[in-house]
């Protein structure tokens, strides 16, 4: 199979796991789900993360990931971020260990709380399993699930990190809240050479370093010196998804990105995995948007993407600013809109533009 095929069928790899992810915009949380999705950086992750004697009992080469669909009526998201089921070495191949990894890109005191309901149902579900299989006995266990708030944001997290202290315990009722410590891994609270680095699992510091610097002012320098280092590797199928894939993240997310380092950090990308025709980003969300739009017209699927794209930079956009771009029929008028929507500093940039 030549260079070119290869490449090619990794672009096309790439396409269909991008439109499994929802598409564009790529958020801090489908960024999350996807990278930790991949064994090897999940295992790496954990060798650095779980306590010495909780790891040296645990068989990380059978870790599998689980179904994590609950149902919530609480909070809007009803899945967890991730789940692994993780055997004990040397007993019998159903006890086991679940870590459930929640992801945070914002200072939710919640979190813990919300964690720890994800962990009940994985309890639920075990004792369905048990009763599915006649093993619901006087000496049934539930298996221990050990809780990772994975943080990162424009501040260090202050949230709790024990359920208890989301309780009021009135001064006499301590004893009797519920208590589930978590292991709270804060990359905000991280110096760049704290940030996990094994050099057998090379996209775990890529993307750790990426989300850590997603904020930062200088985040086009930052990120080109981590896409970089990925390219010794970038003739693997593997790592050229991951530099796409952070690519697109950086667009996506990065509110500081202006346009010129926008440029420069597409230039690098096209270095490091030698593509010198490799789409843009614009043309990437347009494809994107006349896919969408084979049902509802080319013109209101690409108008759909431009609202997506604000949404995820700046938040909840204005209804007025929404309703104003999808009005919008003229192809060439909402291309202009998807570079601004990609480039511009501000909602307010944006809304001056569109009048």
């Amino acid at each position: 199979m030549s260079r070119e095929t290869q490449h090619n069928q990794a672009e096309q790899q790439f396409a269909q796991e991008l439109q499994a992810l929802g598409g564009l915009p790529l958020t801090h949380d489908k960024l999350f789900r996807e990278m930790f999705q991949w064994l090897e950086l999940a295992r790496a992750f954990l060798r650095f993360v779980l306590p010495k004697k909780v790891l040296e009992k645990l068989d990380l080469d059978g870790l599998t990931i689980e179904p994590k669909d609950f149902l919530s009526l609480i909070f809007r998201e009803t899945r967890a971020d991730m789940i692994y089921r993780i055997p004990i070495r040397g007993r019998e191949e159903r006890l086991c260990v679940y870590v459930l990894l929640e992801h945070k890109s914002y200072n939710d005191f919640l979190a813990i709380f919300q964690a720890d309901q994800y962990a009940g149902q994985i309890g639920q579900d075990e004792v369905r399993r048990a009763q599915d299989e006649k093993r619901l006995t006087v000496d049934f266990r539930l298996s221990p699930v050990l809780v990772i708030l994975f943080h990162h944001g424009e501040a260090a997290f202050t949230g709790p990190i024990d359920v208890a202290e989301v309780y009021d315990d009135y001064g006499f009722m301590g004893d009797f809240v519920p208590h589930r410590r978590a292991i709270l891994f804060d990359l905000n609270a991280l110096s760049e050479s704290e940030v996990p680095d094994d050099p057998e699992t090379p996209e775990l510091y890529a993307v750790l370093r990426i989300m850590q610097v997603i904020f930062s002012a200088d985040i086009g320098t930052k990120s080109r010196v981590v896409l970089e280092r990925l390219k010794p590797f970038s003739e693997t199928p593997k790592y050229r998804r991951l530099i796409r894939f952070l690519w697109f993240y950086l667009v996506s997310s990065a509110r500081n990105l202006t346009k010129r380092e926008l440029t420069s950090v597409t230039e690098t990308v096209k270095k490091v995995i030698g593509e010198k025709n490799m789409p843009t980003i614009y043309e990437q969300i347009r494809t994107e948007g006349k896919t969408e739009g084979i049902v509802e017209g080319e013109a209101r699927g690409e108008a759909r993407g431009v609202v997506k794209f604000l949404t995820t930079r700046f938040g909840l956009v204005p209804q007025a600013v929404s309703e104003r771009v999808l009005a919008i029929g003229d192809l060439v008028v909402l291309d202009s809109l998807t570079e601004l929507a990609v480039t511009c500093a501000s909602l307010e940039e944006f809304k001056k533009a569109l009048k």
